[in-house]
């Protein structure tokens, strides 16, 4: 599976893009990803309690936002690509 970074996500992650395992749905790629990356990331990907993708974050599977999928129990393939986004404002 192909995990991609964008913005100031990637000084989380020091990348832009990985081959990330396999993991079933959204809701264990952002739990993964946590692991692997840690707290700061972590912080943006759930909400504190862990239950939900937390608001500052946009994630796409294949280009197409989550929140038109399942949201966090938006199924994956090992195929698929998933692209996580800070929400960016300004004017």
């Amino acid at each position: 599976m192909t995990v991609k970074f964008f913005a100031y996500l990637r000084e989380y992650t020091n990348c832009k893009i990985v081959d990330f395992p396999y993991q079933e749905d959204v809701r264990k790629l952002t739990q993964a990803l946590s692991e692997t990356y840690g707290n700061r990331l972590r912080e943006k990907l759930l909400t504190p309690d862990g239950t939900d993708l937390g608001e500052e974050i946009i994630i796409l599977v294949n280009g197409r936002h989550v929140e038109h999928l399942g949201g966090i129990d938006t199924k994956l393939l090992p195929t698929d690509t998933v692209s996580i986004f800070p929400v960016v404002a300004g004017g």
